[in-house]
């Protein structure tokens, strides 16, 4: 009975890791990343991710932190929270666990950026989106009515923003902090590499770097879509 269930186990696992195999080759895993970071609050005419955060005027920023710091997330989000900044001129908060140099290294971040030290606020209540939303209620009521920006990782937009719907925030707008492409060519040839000349150069950029990519982005995606269906029976969103 034993040894037939770790077969059965063995062979689930086994067809799972093979389905993940053939979505890595397809850009299904793109897709499902650009969906999750898309605002469930942006009217369905919109024509592009940030039509309506451009034609949006918050009265508040709010960033919601990442892991450490430096980190990759919180850089970028940092820096998306930077750039909205000098677009809107409003006050940011920051909503992150209260931490023995996180707050420090990102006001200094902020400061870098043209963002005077009055215009900065820190959250540090709740370690998670459903706690930290119910904290930032309870520390600033004042904003439930006002119209606020959310600033987060592409896979978070969607649980954020209904989580921040659920609470009663009753105008709320996301853009999530989306990586950059790069715009210049990564073939190899005619670049020095010296080496094993017998082991050929591998110049297919979709097995160098885009398999791999969209392997983590598949992990990123299916990890949130546990979050949210948990979230959903959870009455938080």
């Amino acid at each position: 009975m034993v040894l037939k269930a770790f077969r059965y186990f063995f062979i689930g696992n086994g067809i799972l890791f093979f389905i993940l195999i053939i979505l890595a080759l397809t850009p299904i895993p793109f897709y499902m990343h650009y969906s999750l970071g898309k605002d469930p609050n942006c009217p369905k005419e919109a024509n592009g991710l940030y039509d309506t955060v451009f034609s949006f005027t918050p009265q508040w920023i709010l960033m919601m932190g990442g892991a450490g710091m430096p980190s990759e997330s919180n850089l970028i989000r940092l820096y998306y929270t930077s750039e909205f900044f000098q677009q809107y001129r409003k006050p940011v908060i920051i909503i992150h666990p209260e931490d023995s140099t996180c707050h420090v290294k990102m006001s200094e971040t902020l400061i870098r950026q043209g963002i005077s030290t009055d215009s900065i606020f820190f959250m540090t209540g709740g370690t998670n989106t459903r706690s930290q939303v119910l904290s930032l209620k309870d520390s600033f009521p004042e904003i439930l009515k006002e119209p606020i920006l959310i600033i987060t990782s592409p896979e978070h937009i969607k649980r954020t923003v209904k989580c921040f719907n659920k609470a009663g925030f009753e105008n709320v707008r996301a853009a999530a902090s989306f990586e950059a492409r790069v715009d210049f060519k990564l073939s190899l040839e005619k670049q020095r590499l010296e080496g094993n000349h017998y082991i050929p150069n591998i110049e297919n950029t979709n097995i160098r770097y885009t398999f791999w990519n969209y392997l983590k982005l598949e992990i990123t995606c299916f990890r949130e879509y546990f979050a949210l269906v948990y979230y959903k029976l959870k009455g938080w969103i």
